[in-house]
């Protein structure tokens, strides 16, 4: 009887239905050997490039990071401490450690990096810019590094698209895992970079136990030898500038030396990058100014993806042009084992002890990544301007100029296809055109729009060195007017550069 019902039910199924359900059975089954096969087709890319992967950024290495982090000395006391203070059980103080550790440790997937992550960093860096990177002194330092060396690149932050260009330049060597900020902790993006081996860290928040977590899980991977990429300056550029270097992050990778077992060499690489169009200029500019922005991170999300949106139709109306150069470059490396030789302070328990000799070491890389800065034809040409102060130029002087500073300065931060000064002019003045920040006078010479001199600025002031802007000091958020523009001028003018 139960048999016939049976068969008496499903004959009555609707055919429409029957169908619906062998179609969504028939995409099931595809999905999943799509699913194998490009997970074997990852697999093969990896050991076919001979691509460096950290066993450390790997899911199923979870607890093992958890064990030695929560079995260390200080994250028993800062659980102690948490509980005290904030009168709750150890039980309490425990879970709230875990929910830390959970929320910053990364998901590596293979899969989503090289199939994924790759191709689209690739379209994105594709689309917008001319992207060219230095690999020569990566592929020297990896001949000459001791085997089993760490390596952490430090990088200048001048966008947020600084994290896309770097893991595009650098994805045939190695997968970097990136110290990421607040904002991209919003649905996709916060399961997209873990899957990216980014992992997160909370800017501002002064939680004990949850520093005690983060530096702990830093020492963790940096002693396992997780090759990672941080942002020394810990936050966007709002004047162009180089900022101040932050020391948060680099003391919890310096202080992994401690431990007495973490003999491998230990190297800082100075990287760094430079657009003719930072996306987010404008909003950066104004906050300088003080009008801070108060969107919230989805709100963020969408302008970003509405802006990659509307610059996706542009081909279809025949307006399409990239935004310029986008350049990353190295510096020398730093080995922080010759440092803590040299200053065996910077280990000390207490951190004001270590304070002084941190800022040494990340002046020393700074001073490395600004002696490595890539020139692009945008900040050269912007540099031009500001010394102007505003007077119009001829072209036939801009390009005079652009000639003698490029003869002059160092042919390592020339990175640029265009080998003329005139073509140099013509990249620049396309792209400054095409933003409407140049313009031509009635008796046809050039000058910087009126009203856009902090633009102007900003793209100039990347061109200072670090030492020069640690002379001018640095600006707070609130509007400076000319002084920038002052400033990149004395500066121009301390070092005698044509520009």
């Amino acid at each position: 009887m139960v048999q016939h019902s049976e068969l008496r039910i499903k004959g009555t199924l609707p055919k429409s239905m029957i169908t619906a359900v062998e179609i969504a059975a028939a995409e099931l089954v595809v999905a999943f050997v799509l699913f194998i096969v490009l997970k074997r087709s990852a697999r093969r890319l990896h050991r076919s490039r001979r691509i460096h992967i950290d066993a450390f950024k790997l899911k199923r290495r979870h607890a093992e990071i958890e064990l030695e982090v929560f079995g260390s000395r200080e994250v028993v006391h800062a659980i102690r401490g948490y509980a005290k203070e904030h009168h709750v059980g150890i039980d309490v103080a425990t879970l709230q450690a875990k929910k830390y550790l959970r929320e910053i440790l990364p998901k590596f997937n293979l899969l989503a990096y090289y199939r994924v992550g790759a191709p689209i960093a690739r379209a994105i860096m594709y689309f917008l810019y001319w992207a060219v990177v230095d690999r020569t002194p990566i592929e020297e330092f990896n001949k000459r590094a001791p085997k089993g060396a760490v390596v952490v690149y430090l990088i200048n932050h001048r966008s947020n698209a600084d994290y896309v260009l770097v893991a595009h330049m650098l994805f045939k060597f190695i997968s970097l895992s990136y110290a990421v900020g607040e904002w991209a902790r919003v649905w996709p993006l916060n399961h997209l970079f873990k899957w990216f081996g980014a992992y997160f860290i909370r800017r501002r928040y002064r939680e004990p136990l949850y520093h005690t977590i983060l530096s702990k899980f830093v020492q963790t991977i940096t002693k396992n030898g997780v090759t990672q990429g941080v942002f020394l300056e810990g936050g966007l550029t709002r004047d162009g500038a180089f900022q101040r270097p932050k020391v948060g992050m680099l003391d919890y990778i310096v202080t992994a030396k401690r431990d007495p077992e973490f003999t491998a060499p230990l190297y800082l690489i100075p990287t760094a990058i430079n657009y003719d169009r930072v996306l987010e200029d404008r909003s950066l500019v104004d906050e300088l100014r003080g009008r801070e922005d108060r969107s919230s991170r989805s709100q963020k999300l969408f302008t970003t993806l509405e802006f990659l949106f509307k610059n996706t139709l542009r081909p279809f109306f025949k307006r399409y042009k990239r935004y310029g150069y986008a350049v990353v470059t190295f510096g020398t490396p730093v080995s922080v084992d010759d440092f803590i030789r040299d200053h065996p302070q910077v280990l000390s328990e207490a951190f004001g002890m270590r304070k002084e000799h941190l800022q040494k070491l990340a002046e020393k890389v700074m001073v490395e990544i600004s002696n490595a800065f890539p020139v692009t034809p945008v900040t050269a040409v912007a540099r031009l301007f500001a010394n102007a102060a505003g007077e119009p130029l001829e072209e036939e002087a801009i390009i005079a100029a652009l000639d003698s500073w490029r003869r002059t300065s160092s042919q390592s931060k020339w990175m640029l296809r265009e080998k003329a000064a005139a073509e140099v002019w013509e990249i620049g003045r396309g792209v400054l055109q095409l933003r409407g920040l140049i313009e031509t006078t009635p008796d046809g010479r050039w000058r910087w729009r009126p009203g856009e001199e902090l633009l102007r600025d900003y793209y100039a002031n990347a061109l200072l060195t670090f030492d020069e802007v640690k002379r001018r000091g640095w600006p707070e958020r609130k509007a400076r007017g000319d002084g920038i523009a002052a400033h990149a001028v004395s500066a121009g003018n301390e070092t005698g550069q044509a520009v």
